[in-house]
């Protein structure tokens, strides 16, 4: 794997926080019942998965000059296929975010089992409650204490994404300290030897090194304890930061780990930037480095790279693998970073806009990831959660005391 040495063309990134005014009072929505039987009760086999729509009527009767602008329209599309979508994009409507985000909840709340769970264990129903959370969804909601009690009887689970997401989803949630703690503790002591995360904790101390994919999660899980004055050790972030910046590849990006699918890709150098940035100061050259990657060629219809890091063998993958989850990787990079645009584009309105024509009508989202996982990666990336997450919560104090 090539190191950091290469700097290449660093891009002119934006830096700025911006915590959009639909998240200001989230605790006010109100809740989504069921409209009717699905998810949970009535799953069986596969959904059923409509056709997408064709494009259609491009070509009609034309004069020269409105040859000449179809023309134009056309070579201007192919550029965007061909390397991202390089228009300036308009900022997504919030009456448009806030109806998709109202569908997304209401199909989330038909996937709760009747123990309070999501999907098959832990780690999905985590993601569900931090999706329902960052949605609006009240923590007093039945759905969202439910899930939370599901939660603290199944965790710790021994994997480092059942510990991270049940981290998020519990601080989001509240009123659980004593859990929140005890897997905080858990990711800590699990760190690999050379400041990365692998999938079952209980093993990692011991091992050489991990994977990006839970490392990224892990990082995120105790920063955000540490803005929640949960103590974590200056030594753990010490260690990650060393093997990122001893791990970035030439072109600014990062792979899956360092002894496998090495070459950069969308979603992992998107975790990259955003660890970089929760390691040390965000404007430091690893950082810029990373969103030069990003800004090259963005699309986020594709996780750009992904075909070429899992190359031509056995568990091949296209550029659409895991799609909804890049788009979050996305989210949290320039969340973490502050980051408001790459290279004049605006990523967060391309990504909603992409969400938005995508979602289905019964108000998830699907493909390639499973509806679940998708439906709660594109909810977490329109209520742009983790300025949210990072944000240290204000300090309540009260008449005579502390």
């Amino acid at each position: 794997m090539q190191g950091p040495g290469a700097q290449g063309g660093a891009a002119a990134v934006s830096l700025a926080v911006r915590l959009p005014s639909r998240l200001q009072s989230c605790e006010s929505r109100v809740s989504f019942r069921p409209a009717r039987p699905r998810g949970w009760t009535a799953r069986r086999g596969n959904p059923s998965r409509p056709e997408m729509p064709l494009a259609e009527g491009l070509w009609a009767p034309l004069s020269r000059d409105g040859l000449r602008g179809r023309c134009l329209f056309l070579g201007l599309a192919l550029a965007a296929h061909a390397g991202g979508d390089t228009a300036p994009a308009a900022p997504p409507d919030p009456a448009g975010v806030d109806a998709a985000v109202k569908k997304g909840v209401k199909w989330l709340r038909d996937e709760q089992d009747p123990a309070g769970g999501f999907g098959t264990g832990p780690g999905e129903t985590a993601l569900a409650l931090l999706a329902l959370r960052h949605s609006g969804v009240p923590a007093m909601d039945p759905a969202c204490e439910r899930a939370a009690t599901r939660l603290a009887r199944l965790l710790p689970d021994g994997t480092v994404y059942g510990a991270a997401l049940g981290t998020l989803a519990l601080l989001e949630q509240g009123g659980h300290p004593k859990e929140v703690e005890r897997l905080v503790q858990d990711l800590v002591r699990g760190q690999c030897r050379n400041g990365q995360w692998t999938y079952a904790y209980r093993n990692t101390a011991t091992k050489r090194g991990g994977d990006n994919s839970n490392t990224q999660l892990a990082s995120l899980a105790l920063a955000v304890a540490r803005a929640r004055r949960i103590a974590v050790p200056d030594e753990t972030f010490a260690r990650l930061d060393a093997f990122l910046v001893g791990s970035q590849n030439a072109d600014g990006g990062f792979g899956y780990s360092y002894n496998q699918r090495c070459s950069s890709y969308a979603s992992m150098t998107a975790g990259g930037a955003m660890m970089l940035a929760l390691c040390g100061a965000k404007d430091r050259a690893e950082v810029k480095r990373a969103f030069a990657w990003l800004a090259r060629d963005f699309d986020p219809a594709n996780n750009r790279g992904a075909a070429d890091a899992f190359g031509k063998g056995k568990g091949r993958r296209g550029n659409n693998f895991w799609k909804h989850y890049w788009l979050w990787s996305l989210e949290r990079a320039c969340g973490a970073a502050g980051v408001k645009d790459l290279e004049g584009r605006d990523w967060y309105a391309l990504g909603a806009r992409h969400l938005l024509d995508r979602q289905k009508e019964d108000g998830g989202w699907r493909d390639p990831e499973q509806p679940l996982q998708a439906t709660c990666f594109a909810l977490l990336f329109l209520n742009r959660a983790t300025v949210r997450a990072l944000t240290p919560a204000p300090v309540t104090t009260t008449p005579g005391g502390r």
